[in-house]
């Protein structure tokens, strides 16, 4: 089956380069940013996207990719260019520091896993954080959207119709200023944002007294399959980190102790290079030319809030997390691909403005668990030697399991019928990590996969069929349609979503245009997978809404909770 779901055609890309002032502006292209555009562009809606820095951003950064950011990106049409580029990961070794040679041990930051039927990508993959930014950009220019490098937000007005922005930028080696009016504006410009500082929000948490040198830094002596931690706890540690290219001698190094001179090594590189080399004991490995460095403090905040008016905020503008692998960078991404689809309705009037509380509402309180989960391994980081507990990954940061069961916009039939704690009675197909029963799916979870399904007498899966651009809805068995037709006819009619009949077998007769009088494709499920999934029996009518975020919007058991899933949605 050929899959399209970019939802903007060559003309739509045309027209956006000649456009002065699309309705958002984007301030920030770090990955928050980026997706935020993509999933906008796909859904036909023009943006601006600027970037204060004369130059895109070096560093490795956030290189860990996570198993639902990596199930995000497949939605986005990202993923081939993702695994093109980056390699799976490696094991940890540790060292007695100085001199130390023979590796203590070795161990694996998150097991790996094998690929289930409802989650083919249980593992994290490595990325640096500039190189996924290279691919989002590549990704958004055949739709006529450029970073504007240079450019940045001085000030920020809105009314009850506009954002006023006030930018500066450099042009032919003056500053300019420019003024424009944009309907929505979206904060994604980092942890020190002006966006933030702007609404005058509150930034709550702590600063930690920690404090990390970190550098992109060619090193010899050592081997690219593996993480090398020298040290650990009070004395000192140095973690030395290869990138995602194994033909090569980059490395990510980190630096911390309580000889160290920070300033001093912030300031000039070859004072960092001489205090590793000396805490390494280790005349065989060698630090060569730094591509990338900087003077790290740990932070732990975040927002009350992520939306005033017309006004967003998304990633390290709304939240910044401790030293922990690439969580706060996951954690953007999916606070942008939440907000974009929603952004995306209002904006074409296909959803009334208050769908848009519900970002805050969703992203909030997860935001918030995550927090907690990396302040606990930091935590554990910071008191580690070469024990492996401040460096055990996996579990709830592969963010799998990341629901929003209590939004005010989630229908779920099911759970008011049977209840909320009903185990699945397929055991625990739908656990993500491989082991332990979950129970039954809910309405706001992560939808799984379901392979080896036939479309048009073609092998498919759901992670083929979602998209950012329209909800999909699947309806097992024979369900009942009488009042959901007419909604289903007026939504598809305006491409807002694709409805399929799961069925275990091929209807006779059936050409795919029509099963059981609703207009939608047949889907045969050959081995089960999606009723497994989904828990649903084969004599049991459930109507399953997956929402283009790749959330379960609603599990409806009637045809009424069908009708109040997309009132709720779709409203005004």
């Amino acid at each position: 089956m050929k899959r399209s779901n970019t939802g903007a055609s060559v003309q739509f890309a045309a027209q956006l380069s000649h456009m002065q002032s699309p309705p958002v502006l984007i301030v920030g292209a770090g990955p928050a940013g980026l997706v935020m555009a993509l999933s906008l562009l796909q859904n036909d809606v023009p943006v601006r996207i600027i970037e204060k820095d004369k130059a895109h951003h070096t560093g490795q950064r956030g290189a860990a990719i996570m198993p639902r950011t990596i199930e995000l990106y497949n939605f986005l049409g990202v993923l081939p260019d993702i695994y093109k580029h980056s390699s799976p990961s490696i094991p940890m070794q540790s060292f007695e520091m100085p001199g130390g040679k023979v590796p203590l041990k070795q161990w694996r930051m998150s097991p790996v896993l094998e690929p289930t039927p409802a989650n083919p990508w249980p593992n994290s993959t490595m990325l640096g954080q500039d190189t996924a930014e290279r691919l989002l950009r590549e990704h958004i220019r055949p739709f006529g959207c450029e970073v504007e490098l240079g450019s940045q937000l001085v000030s920020l007005v809105q009314t009850e119709e506009y954002v006023e922005a006030t930018l500066t930028k450099f042009v032919d080696g003056r500053e300019v200023t420019e003024t424009t009016q944009v309907k929505w504006l979206i904060g994604a410009d980092g942890g020190r944002s002006t966006v933030r500082k702007q609404l005058g929000l509150s930034f709550l948490g702590e600063s930690r007294k920690e404090r990390h040198i970190i550098a992109d830094v060619h090193v010899t002596g050592l081997d690219m399959h593996n993480l090398h931690l020298f040290g650990g706890g009070e004395s000192g540690t140095v973690l030395i980190w290869p990138n995602e290219r194994k033909d090569g001698d980059l490395m990510t190094v980190y630096a911390t102790g309580p000889d160290a001179d920070y300033d001093a090594m912030a300031k000039d590189y070859s004072v960092f290079k001489a205090y590793v080399e000396k805490k390494l004991g280790r005349p065989d490995i060698a630090l060569g030319d730094s591509t990338w460095l900087t003077d790290y403090h740990p932070n732990i905040r975040m927002v009350d809030t992520f939306q005033q008016g017309r006004v967003f905020l998304a990633g390290d503008a709304a939240h910044v997390h401790s030293l922990t692998g690439g969580q706060g960078m996951n954690t953007s991404v999916q606070d942008s691909f939440n907000l974009g689809w929603k952004l995306a309705l209002v904006e074409r009037h296909l959803a009334s403005p208050t769908l848009l509380a519900s970002y805050t509402e969703e992203r909030l309180p997860v935001v918030a668990e995550v927090l907690n989960i990396t302040t606990d391994l930091f935590n554990k980081y910071v008191s580690a030697t070469r024990e492996r507990g401040g460096w055990v990954r996996g579990g709830k940061l592969k963010q799998l399991y990341v629901n929003y069961r209590w939004s005010s916009i989630i229908v779920d039939g099911r759970a008011s019928a049977v209840g909320d704690l009903v185990k699945n009675p397929y055991g625990n197909v739908v656990d993500a990590n491989g082991g332990g029963e979950l129970e039954l799916l809910r309405a706001g979870d992560r939808a799984p996969d379901a392979p080896d399904l036939l479309l048009d007498n073609e092998r498919t899966s759901l992670f083929k069929i979602f998209s950012p651009s329209w909800h999909t809805v699947l309806m097992f068995s024979s369900f009942p349609v009488s009042k959901m037709q007419s909604s289903l006819d007026k939504y598809m009619n305006r491409g807002l979503l694709r409805a399929y009949v799961v069925s275990r077998q091929a209807v006779q007769g059936d050409e795919g245009n029509q099963v059981h009088g609703v207009h939608g494709k047949l889907l045969v499920d050959t081995k089960g997978y999606a009723h497994k999934h989904y828990g649903v029996g084969l004599d049991t009518p459930t109507v399953v809404i997956v929402r283009p975020d790749g959330v379960v919007g609603a599990i409806a058991l009637d045809d009424n909770d069908v009708v109040k899933y997309f009132s709720g949605v779709f409203a005004g």
